[in-house]
Protein backbone atom coordinates (compact mmCIF):
# COMPACT_ATOMS: atom_id res chain seq x y z
CA UNK A 1 0.00 0.00 0.00
CA UNK A 2 2.99 2.30 0.07
CA UNK A 3 5.02 3.98 -2.64
CA UNK A 4 8.23 5.96 -2.18
CA UNK A 5 7.48 9.65 -1.83
CA UNK A 6 3.71 9.10 -1.75
CA UNK A 7 1.50 9.69 1.30
CA UNK A 8 -2.12 8.91 2.08
CA UNK A 9 -4.45 11.86 2.66
CA UNK A 10 -7.47 11.07 4.86
CA UNK A 11 -10.74 12.98 4.36
CA UNK A 12 -13.19 11.06 6.50
CA UNK A 13 -14.37 7.72 7.85
CA UNK A 14 -17.61 6.11 6.67
CA UNK A 15 -19.29 2.72 6.97
CA UNK A 16 -18.33 0.14 4.32
CA UNK A 17 -20.51 0.32 1.23
CA UNK A 18 -22.30 3.47 2.39
CA UNK A 19 -20.36 6.04 0.39
CA UNK A 20 -21.44 7.47 -2.97
CA UNK A 21 -19.60 6.74 -6.21
CA UNK A 22 -15.98 7.93 -6.05
CA UNK A 23 -15.30 7.94 -9.77
CA UNK A 24 -14.58 11.45 -11.00
CA UNK A 25 -13.63 12.85 -7.61
CA UNK A 26 -10.21 14.48 -7.54
CA UNK A 27 -8.04 14.63 -4.46
CA UNK A 28 -6.32 17.62 -2.87
CA UNK A 29 -3.18 17.31 -5.00
CA UNK A 30 -5.20 17.78 -8.18
CA UNK A 31 -3.81 14.67 -9.84
CA UNK A 32 -4.94 11.60 -7.88
CA UNK A 33 -8.47 10.30 -7.64
CA UNK A 34 -10.27 9.49 -4.40
CA UNK A 35 -10.08 5.92 -3.07
CA UNK A 36 -11.80 3.90 -0.37
CA UNK A 37 -9.70 1.77 1.98
CA UNK A 38 -11.78 -0.65 4.05
CA UNK A 39 -10.67 -2.35 7.23
CA UNK A 40 -13.34 -4.41 8.96
CA UNK A 41 -16.35 -2.20 9.74
CA UNK A 42 -14.63 1.04 8.76
CA UNK A 43 -13.89 2.65 5.41
CA UNK A 44 -11.39 5.48 5.02
CA UNK A 45 -11.94 7.92 2.16
CA UNK A 46 -8.47 8.83 0.93
CA UNK A 47 -6.32 10.01 -1.94
CA UNK A 48 -2.63 9.76 -2.70
CA UNK A 49 -0.48 12.84 -2.28
CA UNK A 50 3.10 13.61 -3.15
CA UNK A 51 5.22 14.08 -0.04
CA UNK A 52 7.20 16.65 -2.02
CA UNK A 53 4.20 18.95 -1.44
CA UNK A 54 2.48 17.31 1.54
CA UNK A 55 5.41 16.10 3.61
CA UNK A 56 6.22 17.80 6.91
CA UNK A 57 8.80 20.27 5.63
CA UNK A 58 7.02 21.27 2.38
CA UNK A 59 3.79 21.78 4.35
CA UNK A 60 5.48 24.38 6.54
CA UNK A 61 6.13 26.44 3.41
CA UNK A 62 2.78 25.74 1.77
CA UNK A 63 0.83 26.75 4.87
CA UNK A 64 2.19 30.27 4.35
CA UNK A 65 0.86 30.31 0.77
CA UNK A 66 -2.76 31.46 1.14
CA UNK A 67 -3.66 30.55 -2.44
CA UNK A 68 -2.33 27.00 -1.98
CA UNK A 69 -4.11 26.67 1.35
CA UNK A 70 -7.44 27.90 -0.03
CA UNK A 71 -7.18 25.62 -3.07
CA UNK A 72 -6.43 22.62 -0.83
CA UNK A 73 -9.26 23.45 1.57
CA UNK A 74 -11.72 23.71 -1.30
CA UNK A 75 -10.69 20.32 -2.67
CA UNK A 76 -10.92 18.79 0.82
CA UNK A 77 -14.41 20.22 1.34
CA UNK A 78 -15.55 19.07 -2.11
CA UNK A 79 -14.77 15.45 -1.23
CA UNK A 80 -16.59 15.75 2.11
CA UNK A 81 -19.60 17.35 0.42
CA UNK A 82 -19.79 14.40 -1.97
CA UNK A 83 -19.59 11.94 0.93
CA UNK A 84 -22.46 13.71 2.72
CA UNK A 85 -24.80 12.20 0.14
CA UNK A 86 -24.17 8.83 1.75
CA UNK A 87 -24.57 7.62 5.33
CA UNK A 88 -22.71 8.81 8.43
CA UNK A 89 -19.48 10.75 7.91
CA UNK A 90 -16.77 11.29 10.52
CA UNK A 91 -14.75 14.15 9.00
CA UNK A 92 -11.06 14.61 9.54
CA UNK A 93 -9.30 17.91 9.80
CA UNK A 94 -7.63 19.52 6.82
CA UNK A 95 -4.20 18.02 6.11
CA UNK A 96 -4.55 14.71 7.96
CA UNK A 97 -1.80 12.79 6.21
CA UNK A 98 -0.12 9.41 6.71
CA UNK A 99 3.27 8.71 5.23
CA UNK A 100 2.10 5.27 4.11
CA UNK A 101 -1.00 3.09 4.07
CA UNK A 102 0.17 0.80 6.87
CA UNK A 103 0.08 3.71 9.31
CA UNK A 104 -3.49 4.49 8.26
CA UNK A 105 -4.53 0.87 8.79
CA UNK A 106 -2.86 0.86 12.19
CA UNK A 107 -4.85 3.95 13.19
CA UNK A 108 -8.11 2.36 12.02
CA UNK A 109 -7.36 -0.73 14.09
CA UNK A 110 -6.33 1.27 17.15
CA UNK A 111 -9.31 3.64 17.06
CA UNK A 112 -11.90 1.20 15.77
CA UNK A 113 -14.29 1.38 18.74
CA UNK A 114 -14.16 5.18 19.00
CA UNK A 115 -14.77 5.60 15.28
CA UNK A 116 -17.71 3.20 15.32
CA UNK A 117 -19.25 5.18 18.20
CA UNK A 118 -18.83 8.39 16.22
CA UNK A 119 -20.45 6.86 13.14
CA UNK A 120 -23.41 5.67 15.21
CA UNK A 121 -23.82 9.08 16.84
CA UNK A 122 -23.56 11.07 13.61
CA UNK A 123 -25.61 8.77 11.38
CA UNK A 124 -28.48 10.67 9.76
CA UNK A 125 -27.22 14.03 11.04
CA UNK A 126 -25.49 17.02 9.48
CA UNK A 127 -24.04 20.24 10.81
CA UNK A 128 -25.71 23.60 10.24
CA UNK A 129 -24.18 26.98 10.96
CA UNK A 130 -26.08 30.06 12.17
CA UNK A 131 -24.38 33.41 12.61
CA UNK A 132 -25.87 36.59 14.05
CA UNK A 133 -24.32 39.82 12.83
CA UNK A 134 -25.22 43.16 14.37
CA UNK A 135 -25.03 46.67 12.95
CA UNK A 136 -24.59 48.56 16.20
CA UNK A 137 -25.54 51.92 14.71
CA UNK A 138 -28.91 50.62 13.54
CA UNK A 139 -29.49 48.88 16.85
CA UNK A 140 -28.54 52.02 18.79
CA UNK A 141 -30.94 54.09 16.70
CA UNK A 142 -33.74 51.68 17.53
CA UNK A 143 -32.86 51.77 21.23
CA UNK A 144 -32.53 55.56 21.18
CA UNK A 145 -35.92 55.96 19.52
CA UNK A 146 -37.46 53.74 22.17
CA UNK A 147 -35.85 55.85 24.91
CA UNK A 148 -37.00 59.09 23.20
CA UNK A 149 -40.59 57.89 23.10
CA UNK A 150 -40.48 57.05 26.79
CA UNK A 151 -39.01 60.46 27.61
CA UNK A 152 -41.65 62.24 25.55
CA UNK A 153 -44.34 60.64 27.67
CA UNK A 154 -42.94 62.33 30.78
CA UNK A 155 -43.51 65.94 31.86
CA UNK A 156 -41.45 68.47 29.79
CA UNK A 157 -38.03 69.44 31.18
CA UNK A 158 -36.22 72.77 31.19
CA UNK A 159 -33.76 73.28 28.28
CA UNK A 160 -30.79 72.52 30.51
CA UNK A 161 -32.29 69.38 31.93
CA UNK A 162 -33.41 68.33 28.46
CA UNK A 163 -29.80 68.62 27.18
CA UNK A 164 -28.41 66.42 29.94
CA UNK A 165 -31.32 64.03 29.47
CA UNK A 166 -30.37 63.64 25.78
CA UNK A 167 -26.75 62.92 26.71
CA UNK A 168 -27.87 60.36 29.24
CA UNK A 169 -30.21 58.95 26.63
CA UNK A 170 -27.32 58.46 24.20
CA UNK A 171 -25.33 56.53 26.82
CA UNK A 172 -28.41 54.54 27.77
CA UNK A 173 -29.10 53.72 24.12
CA UNK A 174 -25.57 52.36 23.60
CA UNK A 175 -25.84 50.21 26.71
CA UNK A 176 -29.34 49.09 25.74
CA UNK A 177 -28.12 48.17 22.25
CA UNK A 178 -25.37 45.96 23.71
CA UNK A 179 -27.90 44.29 26.00
CA UNK A 180 -30.34 43.74 23.12
CA UNK A 181 -27.59 42.18 20.97
CA UNK A 182 -26.50 39.76 23.66
CA UNK A 183 -30.09 38.86 24.50
CA UNK A 184 -30.82 38.20 20.82
CA UNK A 185 -27.78 35.90 20.54
CA UNK A 186 -28.69 33.98 23.70
CA UNK A 187 -32.33 33.60 22.69
CA UNK A 188 -31.48 32.54 19.12
CA UNK A 189 -29.01 29.89 20.29
CA UNK A 190 -31.51 28.46 22.78
CA UNK A 191 -34.30 28.41 20.19
CA UNK A 192 -32.16 26.69 17.55
CA UNK A 193 -30.67 24.24 20.06
CA UNK A 194 -34.18 23.00 20.84
CA UNK A 195 -34.32 21.58 17.29
CA UNK A 196 -30.82 20.08 17.30
CA UNK A 197 -29.34 16.89 18.71
CA UNK A 198 -26.34 18.91 19.90
CA UNK A 199 -25.15 22.50 19.64
CA UNK A 200 -22.10 24.64 20.31
CA UNK A 201 -21.36 28.35 20.51
CA UNK A 202 -18.06 28.86 18.72
CA UNK A 203 -15.72 31.82 19.00
CA UNK A 204 -17.12 34.69 16.87
CA UNK A 205 -15.06 35.46 13.77
CA UNK A 206 -13.51 38.89 13.34
CA UNK A 207 -14.89 40.84 10.37
CA UNK A 208 -11.39 41.01 8.85
CA UNK A 209 -11.35 37.21 8.58
CA UNK A 210 -15.01 36.50 7.94
CA UNK A 211 -15.40 39.18 5.26
CA UNK A 212 -18.77 40.09 6.73
CA UNK A 213 -19.92 43.54 7.80
CA UNK A 214 -21.08 44.01 11.35
CA UNK A 215 -20.00 42.38 14.59
CA UNK A 216 -20.60 38.64 14.88
CA UNK A 217 -22.44 38.09 18.17
CA UNK A 218 -23.29 34.43 17.57
CA UNK A 219 -21.32 31.75 15.75
CA UNK A 220 -23.40 28.68 16.40
CA UNK A 221 -22.96 25.11 15.18
CA UNK A 222 -25.90 22.69 15.34
CA UNK A 223 -26.04 18.94 14.76
CA UNK A 224 -29.41 18.38 13.14
CA UNK A 225 -31.15 15.13 12.24
CA UNK A 226 -32.22 14.95 8.62
CA UNK A 227 -35.92 14.74 9.51
CA UNK A 228 -35.59 17.97 11.53
CA UNK A 229 -33.66 19.98 8.94
CA UNK A 230 -36.67 21.75 7.42
CA UNK A 231 -37.98 22.73 10.85
CA UNK A 232 -34.53 23.99 11.76
CA UNK A 233 -34.32 26.08 8.59
CA UNK A 234 -37.81 27.46 9.17
CA UNK A 235 -36.84 28.43 12.72
CA UNK A 236 -33.77 30.29 11.47
CA UNK A 237 -35.94 32.10 8.90
CA UNK A 238 -38.38 33.14 11.65
CA UNK A 239 -35.50 34.52 13.71
CA UNK A 240 -34.25 36.45 10.69
CA UNK A 241 -37.70 37.97 10.15
CA UNK A 242 -38.09 38.82 13.83
CA UNK A 243 -34.84 40.78 13.89
CA UNK A 244 -35.22 42.37 10.45
CA UNK A 245 -34.98 46.14 10.69
CA UNK A 246 -33.38 46.10 14.15
CA UNK A 247 -29.81 45.92 12.87
CA UNK A 248 -29.41 42.16 13.45
CA UNK A 249 -28.94 39.74 10.55
CA UNK A 250 -29.36 35.97 10.87
CA UNK A 251 -27.20 33.96 8.45
CA UNK A 252 -27.87 30.23 7.92
CA UNK A 253 -25.57 27.86 6.01
CA UNK A 254 -25.33 24.11 5.58
CA UNK A 255 -25.63 21.25 5.65
CA UNK A 256 -21.96 20.60 6.35
CA UNK A 257 -19.91 17.65 7.50
CA UNK A 258 -20.17 17.56 11.32
CA UNK A 259 -16.70 18.91 12.12
CA UNK A 260 -17.72 20.44 15.43
CA UNK A 261 -19.34 17.25 16.70
CA UNK A 262 -16.65 14.71 15.80
CA UNK A 263 -14.50 15.18 18.90
CA UNK A 264 -12.89 11.78 18.65
CA UNK A 265 -11.98 12.44 15.02
CA UNK A 266 -10.40 15.74 16.02
CA UNK A 267 -8.30 13.99 18.61
CA UNK A 268 -7.20 11.31 16.16
CA UNK A 269 -6.44 13.85 13.44
CA UNK A 270 -4.19 15.75 15.83
CA UNK A 271 -2.42 12.57 16.92
CA UNK A 272 -2.18 10.88 13.53
CA UNK A 273 -1.80 13.71 11.04
CA UNK A 274 1.50 13.66 9.13
CA UNK A 275 2.40 10.41 10.91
Amino acid sequence: MSEPGVGVYLYCIVSPGSHPELEGLIGVDGRSGVEAITSGELTAITSRVSLEAFGSEPLKRNLEDLEWLERTARAHDAVLAAMMAGDAVVPMRLLTIFTDGSRLLAMLDRERDALRRSLDRLRGHAEWSVKLLVDHRSLERAAHEQARQLAAARAPDSPGRAYFARKQGDRTARQKARELAQAAATEAHATLSAHAAASRRLRPQQSELSGRSGEMILNGAYLVEGAQSQLFKDTAAQLRERHRGAGIDVELSGPWAPYNFADEADRMASAAGRS
